[in-house]
């Protein structure tokens, strides 16, 4: 299917266990979101080195379309700035495991504690060797979503989900 945001893109997020690979060089990254009418997602993020801007489609059957466009790091923060709730603030460190890269973000600030790592899969049943310090899955927790933690002022909706799972 042609789309204007590009292919789908098929996430996976995980709780992380003992032993993480913490050790990894991590990237500050600060994020926010605008809000919407549609069920878009419209994320604003900064690193030291790179803005972005990025729309989001909800997802469908496991898949969504996203797509980006680069600003300068200043822009990203005055963007934040228009952001109706603070940014999330977290540490990311990317790592390689059995050819599938994965993203593990270290959440600082008001949502430390929590540790999520993500990665991007070809399609919705594509098979892959868990790493060691993987734990439970969240993947549609929505509490657990980078746009629903953004808007909540601490991690006690997230871990309430997360317990109601009996995870």
């Amino acid at each position: 299917m042609l789309s204007p945001f590009g292919s789908p893109e098929t996430e996976r997020r995980f709780l992380v266990g003992s032993a993480w690979p913490c050790h990894v060089r991590p990237q500050a990254i600060r994020q926010g979101y605008l809000p919407t009418l549609s069920g878009l997602t419209l994320r604003i993020r900064w690193t030291p080195d790179l803005g972005t801007v990025t729309v989001k489609t909800p997802a469908l059957l496991g898949s969504r379309w996203e797509t980006e466009w680069p600003l300068l790091p200043t822009v990203a923060l005055a963007m934040l700035d228009l952001c109706p709730h603070p940014p999330i603030e977290k540490l990311r460190r990317v790592v390689e495991h059995d050819g599938l890269t994965w993203e593990i973000d270290e959440y600082q600030g008001r949502h430390a504690g929590l540790v999520v790592a993500e990665v991007e899969l070809a399609h919705p049943l594509q098979q892959f060797q868990s790493p060691d310090w993987l734990g439970q899955e969240v993947t549609g927790i929505a509490e657990l979503s980078n746009s629903r933690l953004a808007r909540a002022p601490s991690l006690e909706p997230a871990w309430a989900a997360v317990a109601a799972r009996g995870l």
